[in-house]
């Protein structure tokens, strides 16, 4: 993940205040070349001041493997399913995590999902 803005875009990568539209912003994400390719593909909404950020589009059969992230962590799923270390998940599931908890994710079906990072 780059701490830089996504290509085109002038926003800041933190504020006072930010408001996103994250139907336009999935629009974006899944118009790209990564996601015709059948690839993931993610944006940075807000890194810096101890919390980061990130949208993420996964294909059906996508994996991300086993990792551990920096700092206590959600990972909020829009849309379609996933599955998080063992259990499945569907819409509408917010999922947290302390630091250093290794997890893999696997998306089930075409997904959408909002990963925050703090630290």
């Amino acid at each position: 993940m780059s701490s830089r803005p996504h290509p085109g875009s002038e926003r800041p990568l933190h504020g006072p205040l930010q408001r996103f539209d994250l139907g336009a912003e999935v629009g974006r994400l899944m118009e790209e070349g990564a996601w015709q390719r059948g690839q993931r593909n993610s944006i940075t909404l807000r890194k810096g001041e101890g919390m980061n950020v990130v949208l993420l589009v996964m294909k059906a059969g996508d994996r991300i493997e086993e990792h551990a992230a920096p700092g206590p962590s959600s990972l909020s799923v829009r849309e379609g399913r996933i599955r998080f270390m063992v259990a499945e998940e569907g819409s509408d599931t917010l999922l947290t995590c302390d630091a250093g908890v290794r997890h893999k994710v696997e998306a089930l079906s075409d997904a959408v999902c909002l990963l925050t990072i703090a630290g």
